[in-house]
């Protein structure tokens, strides 16, 4: 009897929290910022806020003025402790796992070309309509150099590079910063 309580258990439990299946976004970059890709994707949902957490690790990010990215580079090294670039974002889903919105707090790109410096990191809450799909995955587009995302991209689509397939790991933000900060 012991078994069959624990069986039931077990089968409630995963049809819980396996309801629907997370659809990961698609990334969208410039050709010409392929050497500061994707690296690693950490993701955590909350079954109770509904929301999965999108913490994307970047091999670096490159300031537009040469001269100005040695120091840019040396100055976030001692600053975050680690020269790869981290970026997070909100995916928010229904009850039925529908994608309604996507929540860019602080890492919003707006209307700023790549090589925009002033005032790039902005805030905006998106919903569905808004997005644009590939497979029936969000594609989030990285429109600046310091990577800045947005659901439309500022750049030419013929120079673009998707990411449909990169390293995924569970976890929070929290998590990529003791990965690859040496402050953690």
């Amino acid at each position: 009897m012991r078994r069959i309580l624990t069986l039931v258990s077990l089968v409630f439990a995963i049809l819980t929290f396996a309801r629907f299946e997370i659809k990961l976004p698609v990334f969208s970059m410039p050709e010409f910022d392929s050497k500061n890709g994707i690296i690693e994707v950490f993701t955590d949902y909350s079954e109770q806020n509904l929301m999965l957490e999108v913490t994307v690790v970047f091999a670096d990010e490159d300031h537009p003025c040469a001269l100005l990215d040695f120091l840019y580079d040396a100055y976030r090294f001692f600053r975050y402790g680690r020269v790869e670039d981290i970026e997070t974002f909100y995916v928010r889903y229904n009850s039925d796992g529908q994608i309604i919105a996507i929540d860019f707090p602080g890492v919003f790109s707006g209307d700023h070309s790549f090589n925009d410096t002033k005032d790039v990191h902005g805030s905006a809450v998106l919903m569905i309509k808004f997005i644009t799909f590939l497979e029936d995955r969000p594609i989030v587009f990285v429109n600046t150099w310091n990577h800045m995302f947005g659901v439309m991209p500022s750049f030419d689509r013929a120079t673009e590079i998707l990411f449909l397939d990169y390293v995924q790991t569970d976890g929070k933000r929290i998590d990529a910063e003791r990965r690859y900060s040496w402050h953690y």
